[in-house]
């Protein structure tokens, strides 16, 4: 009897470990937390029970009990969670959702564990043997709840910011449709007695588990669908990446080609000068060496980061600025050991340029010269741009 008593209360322990467990994680990884781990912990610990004494108090039907512990938690992470109003409501509703399934699979186990283990002459022994039976179902579950909250961490949350707001939805919308029709079900399953019944119970436990299946088949289904429209998006940023070196390589290729033409030319523009300072004719000289400068400043490269995939970027976007009468200079230098994905590299670059450029555009005052001035600086492993414009 005491072996049946430890086990049963090492299990009892165990899952009130876990049931706290569950949502200090969901709300740690999803939300963060305002203040100190060890503070919420503690608070936690204070207030864990209060919805559990609301359903006491007020003797809560069980198809209602959700609602106390849906305010909990709505309540906590409004007090010490960070993120928006939106986002601890979806939080809420995600773990309301799973916690009822939860719920759903383990009453009817319950009722069978009641009527079908029976141990002759020994009620005290069966009971706790149904008990620690529970126990183990009950711990398998709150496992199987902690796995399905780390995938949802892993593939649907970035930096605990929600990926795509889009996703959420249907994320948390079909859940709660999946819910309201087991709760409607477990409505006829107590208003018939279904529970008194092993044929009621295994059918409870089947649409519970049909349930909780599905739930998770959506957030794989959901991740699968994200993870796709993540790839297509960076596909598109590899098209138009290529389609920026290419132009670049091409106006490399024409500069080439004016450099050796004015190489060409040089000797017979150097025989011109001579000539016209032994005549004497000094403005027609300096007329003569304004043009060969203008010549040299359109063969020259515009942009010299010393990093390609850099220069082809703020190429394009110095072409863009010229064409829209915006002033536009490149001071910066990017070492060629960088430790940055190019394709990171030219989303940053990109997206700055563009801001300063729309943000130029924007200037209705034509006495105000418009220009964009890139520079760049070193920080032991950093390098940091700064885009002026105005």
């Amino acid at each position: 009897m005491l072996v049946f008593s430890v086990i049963k209360n090492l299990l009892f322990f165990d899952s009130c470990i876990l049931n706290f467990f569950i949502p200090y994680i969901l709300l740690e990884k999803f939300l963060r937390f305002k203040v100190k781990s060890q503070y919420v912990i503690i608070l936690m610990l204070i207030t864990c029970n209060i919805p559990f004494l609301i359903v006491s108090k007020f003797n809560i039907e069980s198809v209602y009990q959700w609602i106390p512990t849906a305010i909990w938690i709505f309540m906590f992470s409004l007090i010490f969670c960070k993120g928006t109003y939106l986002k601890k409501i979806i939080i809420t509703i995600a773990y309301v959702c799973f916690n009822e399934l939860i719920q759903y699979v383990t009453i009817p186990v319950t009722y069978m564990t009641d009527y079908y283990i029976i141990i002759a002459n020994s009620f005290y022994k069966a009971e706790q043997v149904r008990a620690i039976i529970n126990y183990i179902f009950l711990i398998i579950l709150q496992l199987l709840y902690l796995l399905i909250l780390n995938f949802i961490v892993k593939n649907h949350y970035f930096d605990y910011k929600f990926k795509n707001f889009k996703y959420t939805i249907f994320f948390v919308v079909p859940n709660v449709f999946i819910v309201s029709l087991i709760c409607e079900y477990f409505k006829l399953y107590y208003k018939n007695n279904m529970r008194n019944y092993l044929l009621g119970n295994i059918k409870m436990l089947g649409f519970a588990f049909t349930g909780l299946i599905c739930a998770v088949f959506t957030v794989i289904t959901l991740a699968k669908i994200a993870q796709e429209t993540i790839i297509r998006e960076r596909e598109l940023l590899l098209k138009q990446q290529f389609s920026i070196q290419t132009q670049h390589y091409k106006d490399l290729q024409v500069q080439i080609k004016n450099t050796r033409t004015f190489r060409h030319d040089i000797n017979n523009h150097l025989i011109c000068i001579k000539n016209l300072l032994l005549q004497g004719d000094i403005k027609s000289t300096e007329n003569y060496l304004k043009k060969i400068t203008r010549s040299l400043e359109k063969i020259s490269l515009r942009v010299s980061t010393g990093n390609s995939f850099a220069d082809a970027v703020i190429s394009e976007k110095y072409n863009i600025s010229i064409d829209k009468g915006i002033d536009f200079k490149c001071d910066a230098k990017i070492p060629n050991k960088i430790k940055i994905d190019p394709f990171d590299l030219c989303i940053v670059l990109g997206n700055a340029l563009d801001n300063a450029i729309e943000a130029c555009e924007k200037i209705t005052d034509n006495s105000i010269k418009k220009y964009i001035h890139i520079t760049s600086t070193i920080n032991k492993s950093f390098i940091v741009f700064e885009i002026k414009n105005r």
